[in-house]
C-alpha cells in the first residue's frame, strides 16, 4: 500500500492552527502528519518546537502516525530524546516515528552547539536510543556519549522505527545497515532509484533484509486545473525545492562552485545566508521544479506519483504549497490518495 503523509506549514502559521491542520489531514485520509524539527528555518517564521506540537497533536488525533521530519543527534542527549519519544508513543498509543539526519548549521551554529562528525555521531545515537527503548539497563562506550548503568522509566509502546533523512553516500549507506526506512530530500525519480539502490547494496553487505523498511520522501506538490499556474507556485521556491546542488549535479545540471555541495545543510538565517540562498534559486533551472516535485493537473500528479512508486517510494511526505490549499488537500483526499490504496 502507497502512504500519503503531510509535513505541517511550519514556518507559515501559530502552533494552534496547525493542530487543527493536523486534525483536518487525519479527516482527508492521509497516513501521517510530519513536524519539522528546527530551532530556525528558511524562510522565516513562527517555528515551534517539533515534540511539544506533535504531543498536542497526538491527543487530538486518533489514527495518523506523527513524525519528524527531520530530528538531529546535536540538539539533544541521545536519553532525554528517547525518553521524550516513548513518551509521545504512549501518548498516541503507537504512532510516533523518528525522522533523523545530520542536522543543518541553521540549527546549531548560532546557539553554540558542537557539530563534529555528524555521521559517526548519528549512528551512535540510534544505538543507545534504541538500547535504552529495549535494555533494562546498559552501558555504552562511544565516541561521543558514555553511559553506566542507563536506564528509562518509561518505555515506548513499541519500538519507534527511525528513518534516516540520508541525501548522501556515507549517510544512504548507513540507513542501509541500521534504519527503518529512508526519508530523504526532493529528487527525480531517476534519482531516487539509483540512491536506493545504494541502500539496498549496503543492506545485502552485511546480510541484512529491506522487507520492512519504509522508503519515504520529502517532496513538494501544488495542484490546480491550470499547470502553469500550479508550476508558477512552486517556481517562486525553487532554491527549496533544490535542496542540494550535489543532488542538481547528479541529475546533470551544472552549478556554480561557488555554492557549496552541501549548502542547505551549511547556511545560516541571516543576510548572507538569505542573500546566498536566493541567489542559489536564480542558478537552479524551471525544469528542476517539474522532475523534483508533484505539480500540475490531477492527472499530472497521478502521473507523477506512479513514476516515484515505480522508483521504490512507498511513502510521500508532502509538502501543500497551493496555490489553493484546501483545494490540493481535497483533491489529495478524493481523487489521488483513493487511487494508490490498492497498490
Amino acid at each position: 500500500m502507497v502512504k500519503f503523509g503531510s509535513l505541517l506549514p511550519i514556518p507559515a502559521a501559530q502552533p494552534s492552527s496547525l493542530i487543527k491542520v493536523a486534525l483536518r489531514t487525519e479527516n482527508a485520509g492521509f497516513d501521517s502528519v510530519w513536524v519539522a524539527d528546527h530551532l530556525l528555518m528558511i524562510p522565516t517564521g513562527i517555528v515551534p518546537e517539533a515534540f511539544s506540537l506533535l504531543a498536542s497533536i497526538a491527543t487530538t488525533t486518533q489514527k495518523v502516525d506523527l513524525g519528524t521530519c527531520v530530528s538531529d543527534p546535536h540538539r539533544r542527549h541521545p536519553a532525554v530524546f528517547a525518553q521524550i519519544a516513548a513518551t509521545i508513543d504512549q501518548i498516541s498509543n503507537g504512532r510516533m516515528i523518528i525522522g533523523l539526519g545530520c542536522g543543518e548549521a541553521m540549527n546549531i551554529e548560532p546557539f553554540g552547539i558542537p557539530w563534529n562528525k555528524p555521521v559517526a555521531r548519528m549512528k551512535e545515537f540510534v544505538e543507545i536510543v534504541r538500547k535504552l527503548w529495549k535494555e533494562e539497563n546498559i552501558t555504552y562506550n562511544g565516541k561521543f556519549w558514555k553511559m553506566n548503568g542507563a536506564f528509562l522509566q518509561i518505555k515506548p509502546k513499541r519500538e519507534v522505527p527511525i528513518y534516516l533523512g540520508a541525501n548522501g553516500p556515507l549517510t544512504r549507506k548507513l540507513a542501509g545497515i541500521m534504519a527503518d526506512g529512508w526519508l530523504p530530500f526532493p529528487q527525480s525519480p531517476e534519482l531516487y532509484k539509483k540512491h536506493l539502490k545504494e541502500i539496498k547494496s549496503a543492506a545485502r553487505k552485511v546480510g541484512r533484509e529491506l522487507d520492512n523498511f519504509e522508503t519515504c520522501i520529502y517532496i513538494y506538490t501544488a495542484v490546480s486545473k491550470d499547470y502553469n499556474e500550479a508550476l508558477e507556485q512552486l517556481k517562486k521556491i525553487k532554491p527549496i525545492i533544490a535542496f542540494f546542488p550535489k543532488i542538481l549535479e547528479e541529475a546533470g545540471y551544472s552549478v556554480d562552485k561557488r555554492f557549496d555541495k552541501n549548502l542547505y545543510s551549511k547556511i545560516l538565517v541571516n543576510e548572507e545566508g538569505m542573500k546566498k540562498f536566493e541567489e542559489f534559486g536564480r542558478q537552479v533551472p524551471d525544469e528542476v521544479v517539474e522532475q523534483f516535485s508533484i505539480v500540475g493537473r490531477v492527472e499530472d500528479c497521478l502521473n507523477k506519483i506512479e513514476e516515484f512508486v515505480k522508483a521504490g517510494v512507498k511513502h510521500f511526505v508532502l509538502i501543500n504549497m497551493g496555490p489553493d490549499p484546501k483545494y490540493v488537500m481535497d483533491i489529495y483526499s478524493k481523487k489521488i490518495i483513493p487511487s494508490f490504496k490498492e497498490l
